[in-house]
């Protein structure tokens, strides 16, 4: 269980988004000197990226996804798009290192799934004593990285509670071929910093934060698995 859930409200989704990025802006600063994993979410909580600048990145910084929509698109693959980005010139440019998720020519998704799940076993064993920090968002309908509800308890478990780091599977959502963290490897997060904006979200956020669903309904409350979880939103959440 987590130490810290903190929640930062913000006029606008401007400023939550400006906020998120200082705070991680401090962190890489503060932990220059020590092995950082950072994994990144697609969609809207690329934007907090903006607001991280060189000087907080280095050689000890590893970057790479929290989950992967399984397509050779650039425009779909979540790591394609985050290398069109400023923040992946920068961080290039500092000599951060990156696990990247883009299939290879003729790789199946079971095969994607092995080499990233080997990528972050290594990191871990070679650098027990890192930092391993992750950005989230959440969907409207409460998923988090790529971990989608389940009515089924069971299916929810043997997908995302098993010994694995990653998993392959087919979701019932847009960009159905999904490859994700699992929430085994969300409890090794040391750092979460949540950005969740938008009214869509609203009752969803507010359930989280209540904490009284199931995680297979509302995978959002693996959150409270990480050690120091940072969520930061437009909404009030009385």
């Amino acid at each position: 269980m987590n130490n810290k859930f903190q929640i930062f409200g913000q006029a606008d989704k401007e400023a939550a988004a400006a906020e998120a990025g200082e705070h991680l802006n401090l962190l890489l600063t503060e932990h220059k000197k020590t092995p950082v994993l950072l994994l990144l979410s697609g969609g809207s909580a690329l934007g907090i990226l903006d607001y991280v600048g060189s000087t907080s990145m280095g050689e000890n910084l590893t970057i790479s996804v929290l989950d992967e929509r399984f397509s050779e698109d650039i425009t779909i693959n979540n790591f394609a798009q985050m290398q069109k980005s400023d923040f992946y010139q920068l961080a290039f440019d500092a000599g951060a290192s990156f696990f990247g998720t883009l299939p290879r020519p003729n790789e199946s998704m079971p095969e994607l799934k092995v080499r990233w799940e080997l990528n972050l076993k290594n990191w871990k064993k070679e650098n027990s004593d890192g930092l391993i920090i992750a950005t989230l968002g959440m969907g409207a309908d409460g998923h988090t990285a790529g971990i989608f509800p389940q009515a089924d308890k069971e299916k929810f478990t043997n997908l995302f509670e098993s010994d694995n780091w990653v998993t392959a599977y087919t979701a019932e959502t847009q960009y159905a071929e999904r490859i994700t963290t699992t929430a085994t490897f969300i409890n090794k997060i040391d750092i979460g910093l949540v950005y969740v904006c938008g009214i869509d979200k609203k009752a969803k956020l507010s359930e989280v934060i209540k904490n009284q669903s199931e995680i297979n309904t509302l995978p959002a409350l693996l959150w409270y698995k990480i050690k120091d979880t940072r969520v930061f939103t437009d909404m009030t959440t009385s």
